[in-house]
């Protein structure tokens, strides 16, 4: 039981972590770029995500 607790400490410790850093390491990511370029391609086979993005980048302003 306790090394459970001590399990579920030191992941929230972690999460919590990263969420005060999630800019910083957001920025570290993408600032790879092959894993910028891995990223790009994962999200643009999803058809929702990719119709949005087509369809924002060429829409009429007038």
């Amino acid at each position: 039981m306790i090394r459970l607790m001590i399990k579920m400490l030191s992941v929230l410790a972690v999460l919590g972590t990263a969420y005060c850093f999630r800019y910083k390491l957001l920025n570290t990511f993408f600032g790879n770029r092959f894993l910028r370029s891995v990223s790009v391609n994962a999200m643009m086979n999803i058809p929702g995500v990719r119709s949005k993005l087509i369809g924002t980048a060429f829409e009429n302003r007038k």
